[in-house]
């Protein structure tokens, strides 16, 4: 799964930087030219899904820190979309979000640190405004690069365990989490209504707040401030939208 991803990663890549020196050859496209109509509507779907299970007598090595690995994990995440687009090219919409993220960690060592029978789960729900442009390639109505930009809402939790004599000990955590993003990507229309679009992570910033309750420490909280501006392959996602 992960060399897929890695593929799919670079073939993304590989078709945004087509796009872009076709375009710098015709003049960065064609801003004038109409992608999308002013009042048409989209909605879309986007899923992600991944899975590691490691097996073998010794665990699995992972860039010589991580040794001895024996578990699972998943991770799954879908999204729906819609957007109204108020101009030509330009649209602004709502995003939902539901991300599950789960493992199961029989034995590993982590710098000599040795950790057993560990479980650990999050799970978030997320929402989004967003403003969407356009910019059409080879001034047509079939391929075009965009620029996403969002608010982002989420709440969740997470929870690391480890059963014992006792029950369960470990912590558990609720997370709010506010941020600002920019996600560019490209969209190819399959049909005149369906289209198939690509993009991930490049610039996001914002604020997290953590309240964790953990058997041995007791309650505390976390503040993370943050700014990342960088592609983010993980976050690369695929999505069907259809327009109407």
């Amino acid at each position: 799964m992960t060399d897929m991803r890695l593929r799919i990663g670079l073939t993304f890549i590989l078709l945004v930087a087509y796009g872009l020196i076709s375009a710098q050859k015709r003049g960065m496209g064609n801003p004038q030219a109409v992608y999308i109509e002013k009042s048409t509507g989209q909605v879309g779907l986007s899923f992600g899904y991944d899975s590691w299970k490691t097996d073998g007598e010794n665990g699995y090595d992972l860039l010589g820190i991580i040794k001895e690995l024996e578990g699972k994990v998943t991770l799954c995440d879908f999204s729906v979309s819609g957007a109204w687009f108020i101009k030509d090219n330009l649209s602004v919409g709502l995003r939902m979000g539901y991300t599950d993220a789960r493992a199961s960690i029989d034995t590993t060592q982590l710098a000599s640190i040795e950790l057993l029978d560990r479980n650990i789960m999050r799970q978030d729900v997320n929402g989004a405004l967003t403003c969407r442009g356009y910019l059409p390639l080879f001034d047509g109505r079939i391929m075009a690069l965009f620029f996403e930009g969002r608010l982002s809402g989420s709440s969740g939790y997470y929870k690391s365990y480890r059963l014992t004599e006792n029950g369960k000990e470990g912590a558990y955590s609720d997370i709010w989490t506010v941020s600002l993003g920019l996600y560019p990507g490209i969209s190819i229309f399959a049909t005149d209504k369906i289209s198939f679009e690509a993009q991930l992570p490049l610039l996001e910033g914002g604020c997290k707040w953590q309240e964790q309750d953990a058997t041995e420490t007791g309650d505390s909280k976390l503040k993370h401030s943050f700014i990342h501006f960088k592609p983010n392959l993980i976050g690369l996602r695929m999505g069907l939208v259809y327009h109407f």
